[in-house]
C-alpha cells in the first residue's frame, strides 16, 4: 500500500516580530483593506495601556475602531454573543485580537461569525469553517498559548472545553512584540510560559509530528526553557521576554501541525468545571504526565531534557530521559506555580468527574506517545491529588 502524502504545513501569511513591532498595527490593517476595526480584548489589557495605545494608533490613521474589552478567561458561547451586539451596527470590516488567548481566541471566532452569520455552536469541531472570515490580525501581549500561530480556538461550552479547529482561524498577519509582554505579573509569566513549553514538548513526541515540526518544538523548547525563570522573577529583561515571546510563536506554529497529547487532554478537565487557568492547569499535569510518557520515546524524551538545558553526555537513553522529567518538575517549582491539585482546590472526590472528562478527549489523547487506558487517567490524577 502506498504511504499517505504528505500534509500541509500551516503558516500564518505574515509575521512582524521585535520590540516596537506594535507600531505596525495602522500599516497592516490598512493594507488588508480594512477602515472599521472590532478590537477584541480585555479589562487587563485595557489597564496596561496597550488597548489604548493600539486604539489610538489606529485612530490617528484614520481607522474607525469599536473596541470590545470584556473577553473573560476560559471564555464562553456567552462572551462570543456579548462580541457580536458590540459589533452590529458598526459596519466592521476587520478584527484585530490583542491580550493572550482568550481575547485572541474570541477574535477568531468573531472574523468568521461576521462575514460567514450563525453562531460559535454551528463551528465547534474541525472543519466546519467553509471560507475566510473577515480580515483577522493578532497582537499577543503574552508569551503562551501561541494562538496567533494556530488555527485553534478554545471555550467553554456545556461546562466543557471544546474547539473550534479551521486553517480559516489563521490570523492574515500577527503581530508579536515583546514589550507588551513587560507589565505581565509574575503568576501570569509563569503559567503562560509554562502553557508554551507544555505546546513545545508535547507537539515533539506528538504522534502526528514530522521531521519539520520538531524543529519549531525543540527551538521552542530551548528559548523558552533558557529564559522562562528571569521572565517571571525579573520580569523587565527585555531580552528574556523576547525569547519567551518567539519561543510562544514557534511552539505555535509546532501545535498547528503536530498538535498536542495527554498534558491537554487532562489539562482539560481542570480549566472546565473548576475554571483554573489554562496555563496553570497544564502546568499541573505536565510533570504528571511527562512521567508517565517517557518510557516510550527515549531518544526523543533525551532530545528534549537537553533542550531544556540538562547536561546528558555520557547518559544511557533511560537516565537522559529522565532527566527531563526531572528539569520538568524543577521548573515548575522555580515558577512557583502550583505542584498537586488539592493546591488549587480539588479533591479526591473529583476523580471520577475529571476522568470521565478526559477520556472523551480523543483528538489529544490520539497524539501521545503512550496509550493511556481509564485506569491509566485514573492513577495519573491520583498522583496528581498526591494520592
Amino acid at each position: 500500500m502506498a504511504s499517505a502524502l504528505p500534509r500541509s504545513f500551516c503558516f500564518v501569511e505574515r509575521v512582524f516580530f521585535g520590540a516596537g513591532a506594535i507600531e505596525s498595527l495602522p500599516a497592516v490593517v490598512r493594507d488588508l483593506g480594512v477602515t472599521r476595526a472590532l478590537l477584541v480584548t480585555d479589562k487587563g489589557v485595557t489597564e496596561s495601556g496597550a488597548a489604548g495605545l493600539a486604539e489610538a494608533r489606529l485612530r490617528e490613521q484614520g481607522i474607525a475602531v469599536a473596541v470590545f474589552d470584556d473577553t473573560q478567561p476560559e471564555p464562553g458561547a456567552e462572551v462570543v454573543e456579548r462580541v457580536m451586539e458590540r459589533a452590529r451596527g458598526e459596519g466592521i470590516d476587520g478584527v484585530v485580537g490583542l491580550g493572550g488567548g482568550s481575547p485572541m481566541d474570541t477574535a477568531k471566532v468573531a472574523s468568521v461569525l461576521l462575514k460567514l452569520g450563525g453562531c460559535l455552536r454551528d463551528y465547534l469541531g474541525a472543519g466546519r469553517i467553509h471560507g475566510p472570515g473577515l480580515p483577522l490580525i493578532l497582537v499577543p501581549t503574552t508569551a503562551g498559548t501561541g494562538s496567533e500561530s494556530t488555527p485553534n480556538a478554545l471555550f467553554l461550552v456545556d461546562g466543557e472545553k471544546q474547539a473550534v479547529i479551521s486553517e480559516h482561524l489563521l490570523p492574515n498577519a500577527a503581530i508579536i512584540d515583546p514589550s507588551l509582554t513587560l507589565s505581565m505579573p509574575p503568576t501570569v509569566t509563569a503559567a503562560s510560559g509554562v502553557d508554551a513549553l507544555v505546546h513545545a514538548c508535547e507537539t515533539y513526541t506528538s504522534l502526528a509530528s514530522t521531521k519539520l515540526s520538531e524543529m519549531y518544538s525543540l527551538r521552542a523548547a530551548e528559548l523558552i526553557a533558557r529564559s522562562i525563570r528571569t521572565a517571571v522573577w525579573r520580569g523587565s529583561d527585555l531580552e528574556a521576554r523576547t525569547d519567551m515571546a518567539l519561543g510562544s510563536y514557534l511552539a505555535g506554529i509546532a501545535v498547528a501541525n503536530a498538535g498536542t497529547g495527554a498534558v491537554h487532554a487532562l489539562a482539560y478537565p481542570l480549566g472546565g468545571k473548576h475554571r483554573i487557568p489554562h496555563g496553570v492547569s497544564n502546568s499541573l499535569m505536565f510533570p504528571y504526565v511527562a512521567e508517565y510518557n517517557v518510557m516510550a520515546d527515549l531518544p526523543k524524551f533525551s532530545a528534549l531534557a537537553r533542550a531544556l538545558g540538562e547536561k546528558v553526555d555520557g547518559l544511557t537513553p533511560r537516565d537522559a530521559a529522565l532527566c527531563f522529567v526531572n528539569s520538568v518538575k524543577a521548573l515548575v517549582r522555580d515558577v512557583g506555580l502550583p505542584t498537586t491539585l488539592t493546591e488549587v482546590g480539588i479533591s479526591p472526590s473529583e476523580l471520577p468527574h475529571l476522568v470521565d472528562v478526559a477520556v472523551r478527549q480523543t483528538r489529544l489523547l490520539s497524539n501521545n506517545p503512550r496509550t493511556l487506558t481509564r485506569g491509566d487517567i485514573d492513577t495519573i490524577y491520583r498522583k496528581a491529588l498526591g494520592l
